[in-house]
């Protein structure tokens, strides 16, 4: 469809740091992002999560609900959601090109122009309350127009070093830029320094900083579906759909933020263990380590950096899947520390199937597979994700997908028709 080339031709500007061209365009279109209360999120890992479990709570208490994430896995549509389902194409056809043409004019970004679009969408169809998450960073994302009632930080970790710094220090400075006067952050991060750096930064801001209890919400159960039983504060029990010690610190995380909207939003927990419950359905987190088919088990997960990897094999190895060795497709952006992620894999992986996600930002799969042979890695080459997704596929066995959102979305359309129905 034009449109959409239009707007995705708008890529050739590459990530571009700055609020001036952002603040520009939504000025031209009349500043939607005043229309309504908003919970801005950031961090390196962990936001995407975050955000949809707010997102799903409110949902359930019956506020209508924004809910602006990215990138998207399968369609554009998924990076705006209202109630907990994608925009209507339909609108999107209505309200995209007046923001498309006043971006254009002003060279704005696909990200500055989507996320205009965004706030569009939210003030025609009335949303009390956004849940929008940082693209890259803070300080400078463009995101960073709205003046949320709450600010997260659900924890930080090396990545995009180019554009955010080269130091957690220098990170941390970036992502606490969504901080402003009068609003509460959520804090996440729990290594003792860096945590007194960023509640002395929002302290300075003028802002109160609040961390979840350390014991806010306690295991019970983990299954080999990959979800987990887990009791929240209120000393009531609820099925988590989502794997992890990470996903519990998560809703930990989102937990906090109810509790600081309460005099804004309330919600009471009865609703708010519908919204866990409800997560993926409303949230529309695909990929986060999410069991495909049981047998022989199908994982997929959108891990893209070290932390990522990490927090994966260690949900893995608790879920009980300890003693499996995994077929691992895998293909990531040439940014990222690809030696320590593959190392981590490494004790895991049965073999290798190296391959390239159709983007010029990806590690070219030679560069990839070189790397996992230096690690004494078995490696198989692919010329696409397609073709190692076929062959995994064929071979049987237990298969992980892991990587890029890139990567993902190649695979998925290819992993659901084989998995369809698979899960008791």
């Amino acid at each position: 469809m034009e449109l959409y080339e239009r707007l995705y031709r708008l890529h050739r500007f590459g990530i571009r740091p700055g609020l001036e061209r952002i603040t520009a365009l939504l000025d031209a279109v009349g500043q939607p992002q005043r229309d309504f209360a908003c919970v801005h999120v950031t961090g390196t890992n962990g936001k995407g999560s975050v955000c949809a479990l707010i997102a799903s709570m409110l949902r359930a208490q019956g506020y209508r609900v924004g809910l602006y994430t990215s990138p998207h896995l399968l369609r554009f549509a998924e990076r705006i959601r209202i109630d907990g389902v994608p925009v209507a194409e339909e609108l999107v056809l209505e309200l995209l090109p007046e923001v498309l043409e006043r971006g254009e004019a002003l060279g704005a970004t696909f990200f500055e122009v989507t996320t205009a679009l965004a706030f569009q969408v939210f003030s025609a169809l009335r949303v009390q309350i956004a849940v929008v998450e940082v693209g890259m960073g803070g300080r400078y994302d463009a995101t960073n127009v709205v003046e949320p009632l709450v600010a997260v930080i659900t924890g930080i970790d090396a990545d995009h070093r180019e554009y955010l710094g080269r130091t957690l220090h220098e990170i941390a400075w970036q992502k606490v830029g969504i901080v402003k006067p009068g609003v509460v952050l959520v804090l996440g991060e729990r290594r003792p320094w860096l945590r007194r750096t960023l509640l002395q930064w929002a302290q300075e801001l003028g802002a109160r900083a609040v961390r979840p209890p350390q014991r806010g919400v306690r295991l019970r159960a983990e299954y080999a579906d990959l979800t987990q039983c887990v009791r929240l504060p209120d000393g009531s029990e609820v099925r988590l759909p989502l794997a992890g010690e990470h996903q519990r610190r998560n809703l930990a995380l989102a937990l906090a933020v109810m509790e600081e909207l309460q005099p804004h939003f309330p919600t009471d927990w009865a609703q708010r263990r519908r919204g866990i419950e409800a997560v993926r359905r409303w949230g529309g987190l695909r990929a986060r380590i999410e069991l495909l088919r049981a047998t022989p088990p199908v994982v997929v997960d959108v891990a893209h950096n070290a932390a990522g990897i990490a927090a994966l094999c260690r949900t893995l190895q608790r879920h009980g899947y300890g003693q499996t060795r995994w077929t691992v497709v895998f293909g990531v952006m040439a940014d990222k520390d690809v030696t320590q992620m593959l190392a981590l894999l490494q004790p895991i992986t049965a073999e290798l199937f190296a391959c390239a996600p159709t983007t010029e930002r990806a590690l070219p799969t030679p560069a990839l597979a070189s790397v996992a042979r230096r690690l004494g890695m078995s490696v198989r080459e692919f010329a696409d994700v397609p073709t190692a997704v076929q062959a995994a596929l064929e071979r049987g066995g237990p298969l992980l997908v892991v990587g890029s959102f890139y990567l993902l979305a190649e695979a998925l359309p290819l992993l659901e028709p084989e998995c369809v129905g698979s899960l008791p």
